[in-house]
């Protein structure tokens, strides 16, 4: 049964609070340390420089937050002390994609990407079949955000911890394009999709050892009929496939997520003693 617009946009709103919840309880955890070792670094027989703790504790968000040139940053975006993190945290969440889903700050630009990335796509799936169109239920999810990229924060992600679901709009229509796949058996057994019959789809997305894809096919034997469906090809752990964009959200919002003493050992060691 396909979702209502009303499910998927609570599904996809249910994600992203999640993701922002357990980020920003990370978040406050990694707050306490570092302010707990800064004191003790500034405390102990032979205190630490004032100046190095400071930008010791700075250089340990921006990593988080895969910030290389951090006075490049807009103003409401540094990060002067631990304290700065909770209290602009609203704009490091939007900045830095802190609930796990990707919204630009310019709408019109938003909707053009929109267009080319569906267009890109729904032309190439024509190619293959002319009854083929572009997933209802996908166009909803891409009228309220611009890409999915799962629990965690940017240097968790990009550290290979994560799986990006579906990469995000920013291609034109030639890039989109080029993600679509037919009914190929090479793509379709690196896909994991043997046991399926498949007309096309794209890849979306990708992790370790992963690929993420929407894929047009139906599987007789367990009674899944023709339909658009969400599928992560996991290597070594398998494949996972969902009948809707809904299904897909409530497996993805919990994916990896990071506990809440994520590496803080490993973190806390000396982060002062330069």
């Amino acid at each position: 049964m396909n979702p209502s617009e009303d499910e998927i946009l609570a599904a996809l709103a249910h994600y992203r609070a999640t993701v922002l919840q357990n980020n920003r309880a990370v978040f406050q955890r990694f707050v306490q340390h570092v302010e707990t070792a800064a004191l003790a670094a500034a405390t102990e027989s032979a205190p630490a420089n004032p100046d190095r703790i400071a930008r010791a504790c700075q250089r340990f968000f921006y990593r988080k937050l895969y910030v290389s040139r951090p006075e490049n940053l807009d103003p409401s975006l540094q990060i002067n002390a631990p304290a700065d993190v909770m209290g602009k945290w609203d704009a490091l969440a939007r900045a830095f994609v802190l609930d796990g889903a990707c919204v630009g700050a310019d709408a019109k630009r938003r909707e053009v990407h929109r267009g080319k990335y569906k267009n890109g796509i729904e032309a190439e799936l024509r190619r293959i079949d002319p009854e083929l169109r572009f997933p209802a239920d996908f166009e909803v999810l891409m009228s309220r955000v611009d890409s999915l990229e799962g629990p965690g924060w940017p240097q968790y992600r990009r550290e290979g911890q994560q799986v990006c679901f579906w990469e995000g709009l920013g291609e034109n229509e030639d890039e989109a394009g080029s993600r679509v796949f037919g009914a190929d058996g090479h793509i379709a057994k690196e896909l994991g999709l043997e046991d399926w019959e498949t007309v096309a789809g794209w890849e979306c997305g990708t992790g370790p050892e992963t690929t993420c894809f929407v894929a047009y096919c139906r599987h007789e034997e367990d009674g899944k009929e023709w339909g658009w469906r969400y599928g992560a090809e996991q290597g070594q752990y398998g494949i996972e496939v969902f009948d809707n964009v809904v299904e897909l959200l409530q497996w993805y919002e919990t994916l990896y997520m990071p506990p809440l003493d994520y590496r803080l050992d490993i973190f806390m060691g000396d982060i002062f003693r330069q």
